[in-house]
């Protein structure tokens, strides 16, 4: 089986009726060591690469993904995913900036604004003292 095969069966692998919560486990496991040798994943910082890239994959709409259908399964390393996709809206001039300008913030002067609750409750003493 190719690797996305054993990523999509990793992810989508339901419990079967009746089945041992470790069988569950089990089958987990071998999908997901199919998922990772397949891709010859040696180490944390592959595995971290890995699972980050998988999470982009997800996030990404389905217009943009079959642009890179040919590299789909190949593409492990989410800097080099995230370049593509950059690119890829750069190109595309999908990108969507954020033009809002922080309002500006007037100092305060070394006060704080008193929270409704201690105004209420200000104000309470007031009325109880007259």
């Amino acid at each position: 089986m190719k690797p996305e095969t054993f990523r999509v069966k990793f992810t989508q692998h339901q419990r079967r009726p009746g089945a041992l919560w470790k069988e569950l486990v089990f089958e987990l496991r071998n999908y997901f060591e199919g998922w990772a040798e397949g891709l010859n994943i040696k180490d944390f910082k592959g595995l971290k690469d890995l699972m980050i890239a998988d999470q982009l994959k997800r996030r990404i709409l389905s217009d943009v993904k079959d642009n890179f259908l040919d590299e789909w399964g190949e593409l492990i390393d989410s800097l080099v995913l995230a370049g593509k996709l950059d690119q890829y809206e750069s190109v595309r001039g999908n990108r969507k900036i954020n033009h809002v300008r922080m309002a500006e913030r007037k100092p305060l002067d070394g006060e704080k604004p008193n929270s409704p609750k201690k105004e209420h409750s200000a104000k309470s003493r007031e009325k109880t003292e007259q």
